[in-house]
């Protein structure tokens, strides 16, 4: 019977180890696909770029992506999963305020950054033509990010850290603070310089602070 295990697991470890090197191929297409659409825009990437900088044949590409949009919805789930593993961190064993200012901070530092304003513009312009982009990105990014903080400020109230109303409307209400101003009127161009490191900061602290005036409860300390 041990003999019989040993043969299974010896036949499973190559096939494993191939799905691992796909997975990683295909992570790597994908990255060099993000970085020519974010250069170059929707309408202008070539996916015959994509494919030369990758070492790849065309035929690669469209056997796992058969169109354009297909790729680029690829391009979307992969980038907004990767920001959402980076910014959904929430502590349970330091301070609402803490953790909302940690949060906060992240959120905007992306929302920022050169690279996701042109994602963002991308899919604003072509989300007429391909409604599914739009739909994507909010499933995979805005809206994961939503859920996840009202989770965590469901947890918060339960504790008698926060008042006890609607999470998932606190959780957009803080988003929508932190997000405001400072991204909307930078993605429109109308305010050229980024905020600074030290404006950032301010910025999320004072939406934190607000916040918590708004919906602190009995014990805002930390677990």
């Amino acid at each position: 019977m041990c003999g019989v295990q040993s043969v299974k697991k010896r036949s499973q470890a190559p096939s494993l180890t191939r799905k691992r090197l796909q997975d990683d191929r295909i992570a790597e297409l994908l990255d060099i696909a993000a970085e020519v659409f974010i250069a170059e825009g929707f309408a202008a990437a070539s996916t015959n770029k994509m494919a030369r900088l990758a070492n790849a044949s065309k035929t690669t590409f469209y056997s796992r992506f058969p169109t354009k949009k297909d790729l680029f919805l690829a391009v979307i789930e992969r980038r907004m999963t990767a920001i959402f593993e980076q910014v959904a961190r929430f502590s349970e064993r330091v301070s609402i305020e803490s953790t909302l200012r940690e949060f906060g901070e992240n959120v905007i530092r992306i929302a920022l950054s050169p690279e996701q304003i042109s994602l963002v513009r991308m899919v604003s312009m072509e989300s007429g033509r391909y409604p599914e982009l739009a739909k994507r990105f909010f499933e995979n990014g805005p809206k994961r990010g939503e859920d996840s903080l009202a989770a965590y400020l469901s947890r918060q109230i339960t504790l008698a850290r926060l008042r006890d109303e609607d999470p998932l409307m606190m959780a957009r209400n803080l988003m929508s603070l932190i997000t405001g101003s400072p991204v909307r009127w930078f993605v429109l161009g109308f305010d050229p310089q980024p905020l600074s490191e030290r404006a950032l900061k301010k910025h999320v602290a004072d939406v934190v602070t607000l916040f918590l005036r708004a919906y602190g409860g009995v014990n805002t300390g930390t677990a």
